[in-house]
């Protein structure tokens, strides 16, 4: 601090001045730091949740003695898209209509003699996997992955995810061991999944649930429904369609239900499905980019019901 020269009032003066220029001065180097600490500190973010990683399905097998009394019989196999008719001969072609990207096979055996096949095919998407495991599904509902079916002693199917599991009971295998493959083979997949929103919109009322199929192509079609041989209704990989069968009061009926990328071509496709003259069509109706048709020997107020309810619940 100056010291004083002059009368005592001017020096107190100058003290002040100086005070207040050091005071400033410091609280301009705090707000500063203060500023700086703030901009590094971390931001109190929601960290997003951790997708787990998908495991090929190789990895998705069931290790050697991860089910009790059960070993390996023989190395795992894998098969892409360039590799899968070795494995199905003639079928690969229906499996590629479901978005088929590789799959992993692994042989059990129990000194007993007992053996069976663990079959894991990874799809593109979800909806590919619910369309691959319909297709296979047989028996009775059981709850694993997002659906399960099973048939006692015989083998089990689901689907989560992208993937669908099929497992097949070679010589006698206890229901126990069954599951307890189909347990572990999904404890090693993420869980859930998304079924197709086109199978949503299947009215509830009157439906046979274990009727109910999802396609893309004309060749998953026509195991169910066949319109000729021509794909009149111009089917493809980009669109997504679902059929299935109810029970009416005045007979069985199927549902058909399409939805394409647009409006023209959902016209187009009622269009071919005139010219066509498939007999068992009762009703055709077209709603934006969705198509949907009603075939059986039922009364046509009756299939017209059900279509409304059907288009409606489409949006």
């Amino acid at each position: 601090m100056a010291r004083c020269s002059n009368s005592g009032r001017a020096c107190k003066q100058g003290q002040v001045n100086e005070f207040l220029i050091k005071y400033r001065t410091c609280r301009a180097w705090l707000l500063l730091l203060v500023w700086v600490v703030g901009c590094a500190a971390p931001k109190n973010e929601t960290t997003p949740p951790v997708t787990p990683a998908l495991p090929s399905p190789e990895q998705a097998l069931p290790a050697a003695g991860a089910v009790g009394g059960w070993t390996q019989a023989e190395a795992p196999r894998t098969y892409d898209r360039d590799t899968l008719y070795d494995f199905m001969n003639g079928a690969a072609d229906l499996y590629f209509t479901y978005g088929f990207v590789s799959l992993a096979v692994g042989d059990y055996q129990r000194p007993d003699g007992g053996s069976l096949r663990v079959e894991i095919y990874r799809t593109a998407t979800d909806a590919d996997a619910y369309g691959l495991f319909a297709y296979n599904a047989f028996g009775e509902p059981l709850d694993l992955g997002v659906q399960g079916r099973w048939k006692t002693k015989s083998g089990l199917s689901f689907w989560q995810g992208r993937t669908n599991v099929q497992i097949t009971a070679r010589d006698a295998v206890d229901d126990a061991a069954l599951q307890a493959f189909g347990q572990a083979v999904s404890a090693l997949l993420p869980a859930g999944g998304t079924p197709p929103e086109i199978v949503a919109a299947l009215p509830p009322a009157d439906l046979e649930p274990s009727s109910v199929r999802f396609f893309r192509e004309q060749m998953a079609l026509d195991n169910y429904l066949w319109l000729g041989p021509e794909n009149v209704l111009g089917l493809g990989p980009d669109v997504e369609g679902a059929v299935a069968t109810y029970e009416l009061a005045t007979g069985r009926a199927t549902l058909l239900l399409v939805t394409f990328p647009d409006a023209v071509r959902a016209r187009a496709a009622r269009q071919g499905l005139a010219d066509a003259g498939v007999e068992d069509l009762v009703v055709a109706s077209v709603a934006d980019r969705a198509l949907g048709a009603v075939f059986g020997q039922v009364e046509a107020e009756h299939g017209a019901a059900l279509l409304e309810r059907a288009l409606a619940a489409m949006g």
